[in-house]
């Protein structure tokens, strides 16, 4: 049972000069080493209001910590993030999506594996807050993409407890971990949205987290279908990742629009594609080491016909539509061997 006064977050003293307090709040330990925004009340306030929920509203309980995700604590992060008050109702469907047992939080905040939530935006949200889909959707300079992620990250540390080096484990981290945020291309999608796929209405708005290992570009300039998804899943098979260590999880293929018309074109929908990658992504269990890993998951495996799987099964591989115009990269995000989570945005 929450505690009324767990729900509230602490009020403390912090420097007037934002460089002071910077410092002050990282050697506390409380940012991800970028400067952040002072989390002033009156910006705290403007942030709820955002959000249309009591202050003292608990959205979640988040692992490992199991740490009170009120209403104003989530807001505290968000304006220290940078997040403008529009985006709040992102970030509050998010950390409800981030709680879901199936999105295996506490596995995702102390593995040593470089996991971070991959955040996937869909409907009209996207362009109420300016959500970048399209070129450079997973890169720098774009206000809604960076703070919405970097605000998830620091209510994982500062709410959840995913301490670095000491609750988190990651051996070595990767720039995800900062910020991991766009949204889906749904205008030039030739098939359905995402979110649509999971049973949501075209005009609902969602946020999916995915467990998320990394980003691998592939030069797949290509005009037929087999063409590129031969470059793709020579790509894809990694054995090493957690998906086929674990045999589960869903691996994320993102299709620039070009290469999503040369699909759909040729009669390609998703679910050809998904089990055409399925079943070439499959690695003959005499190609694998005989010695058993320190970290033995063998009994986990996904196995046909002697041979190891991506993941545990065709439909558990996700495909989604963003990115820039030209027919160069399709993306590739290895999964850490969890099931995504979705949650309805509520504007």
């Amino acid at each position: 049972m929450v505690q009324p006064d767990q729900a509230n977050a602490d009020v403390i003293d912090l420097p007037d000069d934002v460089g002071d307090l910077f410092t002050r709040l990282y050697e506390d330990g409380m940012t991800d080493g970028l400067p952040v925004i002072p989390p002033t009340a009156e910006r705290v306030a403007a942030m709820i209001a955002g959000g249309r929920l009591a202050r003292e509203h608990v959205v979640a309980e988040l692992a490992p910590r199991n740490g009170v995700a009120s209403v104003e604590k989530i807001a505290v992060n968000a304006v220290m993030a940078g997040c403008l008050p529009a985006y709040f109702p992102v970030v509050l469907a998010a950390v409800e999506a981030m709680a879901q047992p199936q999105f295996n939080l506490l596995g995702v905040q102390t593995t040593t594996n470089p996991v971070a939530p991959f955040v996937l935006i869909n409907g009209p949200v996207r362009r109420l807050i300016d959500v970048n889909c399209g070129a450079g959707a997973l890169g720098p300079g774009w206000r809604a993409n960076a703070t919405i992620g970097r605000a998830l990250r620091l209510i994982m540390l500062n709410i959840g407890g995913g301490i670095p080096g000491e609750v988190d484990k990651s051996m070595l981290g990767m720039p995800g971990k900062y910020s991991f945020c766009m949204g889906e291309l749904e205008e030039e999608n030739p098939w359905q949205p995402f979110h649509v796929e999971r049973g949501f209405k075209p005009e609902d708005s969602t946020v999916t987290l995915i467990s998320a290992q990394g980003t691998q570009s592939f030069a797949a300039s290509f005009l037929q279908p087999e063409s590129i998804l031969m470059m793709l899943a020579n790509g894809m098979t990694a054995y090493g990742t957690n998906s086929y260590t674990k045999g589960c999880g869903t691996p994320v293929v993102i299709l620039p629009p070009s290469h999503a018309k040369i699909f759909h074109d040729a009669g390609w929908d998703k679910p050809r594609i998904r089990r055409w990658l399925f079943e070439r992504t499959q690695v003959p269990l005499s190609e694998m080491p005989a010695e058993p890993r320190l970290l033995d998951t063998s009994s986990r495996f996904r196995i046909e016909n002697g041979r190891l799987c991506i993941c545990g099964k065709a439909e558990d591989i996700v495909i989604v539509v963003a990115g820039g115009p030209q027919l160069n990269h399709v993306t590739y995000l290895a999964n850490f061997g969890a099931d995504l989570a979705t949650s309805r945005i509520q504007l």
